[in-house]
C-alpha cells in the first residue's frame, strides 16, 4: 500500500517542477545587456542592437516582440545574437551610434553597420 502513495507524491514533484521549469523558460531571454563597460562584444559576428529607455512608450511596445526574437534566435541557432542599451544607463554609446530616437535597432555585423 505504500507504493500506491510515493507514486502520487512523485506525479506532484514532478508536475510542479514542469510548471517551474516552463514558466521560467518561456520569460528567459538571450538578450545581452550593454554598457559602457562590455559594448565591444558586438565588434564580432553578427548582433541585432536595440537602444531604448525604460520611460518610453514605443519601447515599452516592442519589448514583447524584441524578447521573443532573441529567444528565438537562440533557441534556432539564427547565428545572430541579440542585444539592448539602456540609454538612461548607458548614454556615452546612444552618442558613439548617432541615436536620435527611441526604439532604434541597429544590425551589426563584425562592428560595423552594413
Amino acid at each position: 500500500m505504500a507504493r500506491v502513495h510515493t507514486v502520487p507524491q512523485f506525479l506532484h514533484f514532478f508536475l510542479y517542477f514542469s510548471f517551474v521549469l516552463c514558466c521560467f523558460t518561456s520569460f528567459v531571454s538571450a538578450n545581452r545587456e550593454l554598457d559602457e563597460d562590455n559594448w565591444k562584444e558586438i565588434l564580432e559576428g553578427e548582433w541585432m542592437v536595440e537602444f531604448y529607455a525604460p520611460w518610453c512608450p514605443a519601447c515599452k511596445d516592442l519589448s514583447p516582440a524584441w524578447r521573443e526574437l532573441s529567444t528565438r534566435a537562440t533557441r534556432k541557432a539564427l547565428g545572430v545574437r541579440t542585444a539592448g542599451v539602456d540609454v538612461t544607463k548607458s548614454p556615452g554609446l546612444s552618442g558613439r551610434f548617432v541615436v536620435t530616437a527611441l526604439p532604434t535597432i541597429f544590425h551589426v555585423i563584425d562592428g560595423r553597420v552594413p
